[in-house]
């Protein structure tokens, strides 16, 4: 049965983690041009609050495989780098473009 079970759960997380991917590419790569670009700055916390919630469900969809040992540890391991990124993201945004004043 373990090996029925491993092309679903398998298929599943690959597609979870391409759209982390994605996600995290959007987060990485917008850069704003200052702290006035405040569209810009909203839209880099949304991909990066959006990237965390992806990789936590991505987590624990992965975590019943992995509990299971139909799948391996390592399938934890795409899921939590993606979580640690948007949270360094996040509060490298937070740090370096503080909010202005009376917005």
């Amino acid at each position: 049965m373990t090996g029925l079970l491993r092309g679903p759960w398998g298929v599943t997380l690959i597609l979870a983690n391409l759209l982390s991917a994605y996600v995290a590419y959007g987060a990485l790569v917008t850069q704003p041009q200052g702290i006035w670009e405040e569209s810009t700055l909203t839209g880099i916390e949304f991909a990066c609050a959006l990237l965390i919630t992806l990789s936590i469900i991505t987590s624990l969809l992965a975590l019943v495989p992995v509990v299971r040992h139909t799948l391996s540890r390592w399938w934890l391991a795409p899921s939590l780098t993606f979580l640690a990124v948007g949270v360094a993201r996040w509060a490298y945004i937070v740090h370096t473009y503080p909010q202005a004043p009376g917005g």
